[in-house]
């Protein structure tokens, strides 16, 4: 497959129509690129004095994301919001530095360290749906207030609070709101624009970082071993130059593990709702087994709807829009340096060439494996720059799921899934649902 070539009017967009929609719907924007010019475009704008490639091969898209991750360079908004909102990480370093911070991150959420609060995912789940009333429910609420409890758990390796867990959702959001401003701008905008978005999320920091605070605290007085990722960096090998590394670091992976996880939650809210039928399978499934990691990675139907539902609407429906920092061959075409890159995960996991009948939700397409591991399903990205804690997302997402199933039925309350927003995240408008016990 070769890239298109397009220039002038031919692209069927203006440079400044483009600009306006691709903030407000990446993904539509993108899926229209494709069914118009294909799945390799390249768009020279303005003359060629601005270049653009558009990407919904998998094949391509992995040549950039692995062999030419380091021509790459990062979104300045994902950066400035990072810095801000906690400190210095992974997803804020650059060259040699990133390097090694990414290296330390792989050994932190090395499966080992994830899969020993799984127990206590499972149970912060039971308890907070078991406290729900019988009446329907905003499931984007439920789906973010379990997001904030299995991170906390997973992270701090302690049941926080539903007050602490709102904090954490409001600073998340906060930061979201902040990234959500430049997410998808192409040029960075003067810093003055930023200021309300600024403003809440300082408000929202003070009162996140004493929760992490107390809990590292509360850890050294009783100096004994949590099952927490925190427990590495206070009882463990993972040595920081100053408690104020650590905190940032705590506070950035629970700012990193609320908004995806909270979007895929409440589509697999969604979906379980609206079929029963896999719901009740998943429930007999689970339903004698333990609540350790190996029991729920021993459940196929679990793993295989999660995954399906992870296809169908993948939080982050792309990489950021990152810009080419040299000149890159892929498939046989030179982008030259300074190119807009743009990808879609989206329109990978609906390619029928790959997924038959792709547009329908059917868990049984990945019961045996393979497709887990096709290039085409990609909801976590490909190589260097992937997620680094897509094991615990997918153990947060198994752990609320059979939290849930093991002592309540999802009941849907309308009569169809709700429609896609994007935040930037892909979230479901909103609905309601209900949790009845069984």
């Amino acid at each position: 497959m070769r890239f298109k070539v397009i220039t002038g009017n031919s692209f069927g967009w203006s440079f400044a129509r483009f600009l306006k929609e691709l903030p407000d719907d990446y993904v539509g924007t993108l899926s229209k690129v494709q069914a118009r010019h294909g799945d390799l475009v390249h768009w020279r704008a303005l003359g060629g004095a601005v270049n653009f490639a558009f990407v919904s091969d998998s094949a391509a898209n992995r040549d950039l994301f692995v062999r030419n991750a380091d021509a790459l360079g990062k979104s300045p908004s994902q950066i400035q919001t990072f810095l801000y909102a906690a400190g210095p990480s992974v997803a804020t370093a650059h060259g040699d530095a990133w390097r090694t911070k990414r290296k330390e991150a792989n050994s932190l959420f090395s499966r080992s360290a994830v899969e020993a609060s799984c127990a206590g995912q499972v149970a912060v789940t039971d308890k907070y749906v078991s406290g729900l009333g019988a009446g329907p429910s905003d499931a984007m609420t439920v789906a973010r207030r379990l997001a904030a409890l299995t991170s906390s758990r997973g992270i701090l390796g302690r049941e926080v609070s539903l007050d602490e867990a709102d904090i954490q959702i409001a600073f998340s959001q906060a930061a979201a709101d902040r990234f959500n401003a430049e997410s998808a701008q192409l040029f960075a905008r003067p810093d003055w624009m930023q200021a309300p978005w600024r403003r809440e999320l300082t408000r929202r920091k003070n009162e996140v970082f004493p929760i992490v605070q107390n809990a590292i605290d509360d850890l050294r007085r009783s100096n004994t071993p949590n099952d927490g990722l925190m427990d590495h960096y206070v009882n463990g090998d993972f040595i920081t130059s100053t408690d104020e590394e650590m905190l940032t670091i705590l506070v950035g992976l629970l700012m990193g593990a609320q908004d995806n996880i909270a979007a895929a939650a409440a589509w697999v809210l969604a979906f379980l709702a609206h079929y029963p039928t896999v719901q009740d399978d998943i429930r007999t499934e689970v339903a004698n087994i333990g609540s350790q990691a190996s029991d729920l990675h021993d459940s196929p139907l679990l793993k295989a709807t999660i995954a399906e539902v992870l296809r169908m609407r993948p939080p982050a429906p792309a990489n950021q829009p990152r810009v080419l920092n040299r000149d890159v061959d892929v498939a046989g075409h030179k982008l030259p340096k300074g190119t807009y890159i743009f990808n879609s995960f989206y329109n990978m996991h609906h390619d029928p060439r790959v997924f038959e009948n792709a547009e329908a939700f059917d868990p049984a397409r990945f019961l045996d494996g393979s497709l887990m591991r096709s290039p085409n399903f990609v909801p976590f990205g490909h190589g260097a720059r992937n997620c680094v804690a897509q094991g615990m997302a997918m153990q947060q997402l198994m752990a609320i799921v059979v939290g849930i199933l093991r002592g309540h039925k999802v009941v849907a309350q309308q009569e169809s899934l709700p429609e896609m927003e994007q935040k930037p995240f892909i979230v479901p408008a909103p609905f309601e649902i209900g949790i009845q016990r069984i």
